[in-house]
């Protein structure tokens, strides 16, 4: 396929591309909004291409004014400052030129034509000016909008992977760093260790106390895991009372032993509700510890997790329990057969 049909069929695919989506929009197939689209699809203008994605990350409607301003910001007014430039250079060659012929032969003849060739680029320079500060100025306020909407970008980001009463990573950002750390130990052969830890007879503090205390204890418990953790570990809110901590390059043994810490850390607190002033007083949890096993699928992970921290609780709670603990009925079992 030679070049120029290479050429015209890259051009169809655009075009199609370019009427497609704006028919999806529901705008006008006009030259300025074709010509935004196409330029969009053909990426070769960076700005264009992400102020766009960031209005479609938003949900912002297009319009015929919307396409316009695009328009002139990354379409029109490039190509203008180009045209300037480019005038703006051969003034420079002139000037250039004439010095130089002035130079050489001493002509005062020259000095007008000096003169009127520094005239041609003052005026230039001014029209330059007034050019860039429309540019200037349109480009601080797309800048502006940019950058704003970027902002409201990561903040949503944030607010759907934050637990908006403790302030800690919620169930989402739990189930998505979960698979990022068991790619990484895919990769790397590291270990990884989870705990699930629910504060015991919960119900009771909300009974007695009120759902205020209730919510105080929840904030409490993720500051106290979030304080017994370190580095690459992370602290969720699983769900109600129960919580989840990612253990990266941490083996069984270690991530029991550091759940021991933390229920000891939390049966040490002497609890005060702060709306009433009334004495909570002890709190415990159970916690439930499991590893993960190369290329399995994580729901299981979880479920051993799941599986030791019911243990626990039935085994008295203020306990913790491994996926190890698991296996003591089937080794009784097989024991008596």
């Amino acid at each position: 396929m030679t070049q120029q049909a290479e050429y015209q069929q890259k051009s169809r695919v655009l075009s199609r591309q370019t009427l497609a989506l704006i028919e999806e929009l529901g705008i006008s197939a006009s030259p300025v909004n074709f010509s935004v689209f196409y330029s969009y699809f053909e990426e070769t203008n960076d700005d264009l291409v992400t102020a766009i994605d960031i209005l479609r990350s938003n949900n912002r409607a297009f319009d015929d004014l919307q396409c316009h301003e695009l328009h002139q910001r990354y379409v029109q007014q490039p190509r203008e400052q180009e045209t300037i430039e480019t005038h703006t250079a051969d003034l420079r060659d002139q000037i250039d030129h004439v010095l130089d012929q002035f130079s050489k032969d001493g002509d005062q003849a020259y000095l007008a034509d000096v003169k009127n060739a520094l005239n041609a680029v003052l005026s230039a320079a001014n029209h330059s000016d007034d050019a860039n500060d429309h540019l200037e100025n349109r480009l601080d306020e797309i800048s502006s909008e940019v950058t704003r909407l970027r902002d409201d970008l990561e903040k949503m980001k944030n607010e759907a992977l934050t637990d908006g009463l403790t302030g800690i990573a919620n169930r989402k950002a739990f189930d998505e760093q979960l698979r990022n750390a068991a790619m990484t130990t895919m990769e790397s052969g590291q270990e990884l260790s989870m705990l699930l830890v629910d504060v015991d007879f919960f119900k009771r503090i909300n009974d007695n106390f009120g759902h205020q205390a209730g919510d105080q204890v929840i904030r409490l418990m993720a500051n106290t895991l979030t304080q017994n953790v370190k580095g690459r570990d992370i602290t969720a809110r699983y769900g109600g009372e129960e919580f989840a901590v990612i253990l990266p390059d941490t083996k069984l043994d270690d991530a029991e032993t550091l759940a021991e810490n933390i229920r000891h850390t939390v049966e040490a607190l002497d609890v005060i509700s702060e709306n009433r002033s009334e004495v909570i007083g002890k709190i415990t949890v159970s916690v439930g510890v499991a590893c993960y096993q190369l290329g399995e699928p994580l729901a299981r992970m979880i479920e051993r997790a799941d599986q030791a921290l019911y243990l626990a609780k039935s085994g008295g709670r203020n306990l913790v329990m491994t996926e190890n603990d698991l296996l003591v009925p089937l080794k009784k079992s097989a024991a008596k057969a």
